[in-house]
């Protein structure tokens, strides 16, 4: 294994050597599955992944994961910038690829840190062995691809896995509890504009605070939905996968819009905005006025 031939920050030494090590088994299908399994981690994947949930599966358990999953993102966000660690792009002897799925900071890894919070609260959704295994094998599959192409330090990895756990555990919990409750509109209403309205205060950076939004946008489109729409997926089988379909179009169309000046703040907190608006009000009303939807009486909670 080669080692550094210029000074390293304390504790980085033994990190260099083992991404140097790793880069030494790099293959071309190696590299590609490296890429394929860092996707799972990539902002889009859940912004797309989360719409259909919530719309075509099942709305209180797809909300559910929506909040636990992007404040464990914003926290992500926050972390990245009080620690403010730089990635080891550019450092000689790492070759680093996809480095357009590297934004920011480094420490900890969004990637990492995402997919062991998502398919957490998956696994606790699905309460399946199997689930937790698959839940855990593509947490450390995404995250050990993020040393791999020399995208973040393997510290930054392993504590994005140790925040994703928690967060994913602890809030799917307290989500549970939440969904439990007989909450009435105006409260429900507050709460969801009050908890993101915390988080905005406390935002370090732009990514932080376009999370808070989608939740603050989000949880008041959802409450205001359920107090005025009150619309339900229809279990018909076919009238699921064609608002899955829709849904997914919505936010593909959404994000088309938008590419090409996400690198402005405004427009990162225009696509969160209207996705979040698709996702909680305006398709709901478009799947009832489509007849793929009912109206809602006493649906389940879990």
């Amino acid at each position: 294994m080669s080692r550094a031939s210029f000074p390293l920050p304390q504790g980085f030494s033994w990190q260099y050597d083992l991404i140097v090590w790793l880069q030494s088994h790099h293959a071309v299908i190696l590299d590609r599955m490296a890429v394929a399994c860092s996707y799972l981690g990539n902002e889009s994947f859940y912004f797309a992944a989360l719409p259909v949930l919530i719309l075509a599966v099942d709305r209180a358990l797809g909300m559910r994961l929506a909040y636990v999953f992007f404040t464990s993102m914003y926290l992500n966000a926050w972390l990245k910038s009080y620690y403010h660690i730089a990635r080891p792009i550019g450092v000689p002897g790492i070759r680093s690829g996809d480095v357009s799925s590297a934004t920011g900071l480094s420490m900890p890894s969004g990637h990492a840190q995402g997919t062991m919070t998502f398919f957490t609260a998956i696994a606790l959704w699905l309460r399946r062995p199997v689930a937790f295994f698959v839940a855990v094998l593509l947490s450390i599959a995404v995250g050990i691809s993020r040393v791999y192409l020399g995208l973040h330090w393997p510290m930054d990895v392993v504590i994005g896995w140790a925040a994703g756990l928690a967060v994913g555990y602890v809030g799917w919990q307290i989500g549970r509890w939440w969904t439990y409750r007989g909450v009435p509109f105006g409260v429900s209403l507050v709460l969801a504009v009050l908890f993101p309205a915390v988080l905005l205060v406390f935002a370090r950076d732009v990514t932080s605070s376009v999370y808070a939004v989608f939740l603050l946008v989000g949880g008041a489109g959802a409450a205001i939905e359920r107090r005025f729409l009150r619309t339900s997926i229809d279990p018909v089988l076919w009238k699921r996968v064609a608002a899955g379909v829709i849904a997914l179009g919505g936010v593909v169309a959404v994000q088309l819009a938008v590419q090409a000046h996400l690198d402005e703040p405004l427009w990162q907190y225009v696509r969160a905005t209207a996705v979040a608006t698709w996702t909680t009000v305006l398709a709901p009303w478009l799947f009832h006025v489509l007849g793929l939807y009912t109206r809602e009486a006493n649906s389940h909670r879990r």
